[in-house]
């Protein structure tokens, strides 16, 4: 499975793997690769320069896809 398809499951969505062909999902930890992004967004809001403020928002984003990607695994769904 590519890293950017891998970066896109989450908890909720069942993908076939590409190897097994058997149906996987991201763990449910999944949801706390999300806390960075979101804390980039208050980040934006507080911040007294938008560039500033859009620069947490992109890291944000950037370290929940490597958070995501490299650390959250892939598991058997039954659904």
């Amino acid at each position: 499975m590519s890293l950017g398809r891998k970066s896109a499951l989450g908890p909720g969505r069942v993908v076939r793997c590409e190897s097994c062909g058997k149906a996987v999902a991201a763990h449910w930890t999944a949801i706390f690769a999300a806390i960075p992004a979101f804390l980039g967004g208050v980040a934006l809001l507080k911040s007294e320069s938008v560039l500033l403020g859009f620069a947490a928002v992109a890291g944000g984003i950037l370290l929940m896809g490597v958070l995501h990607t490299f650390l959250i695994p892939l598991v058997r769904s039954d659904a």
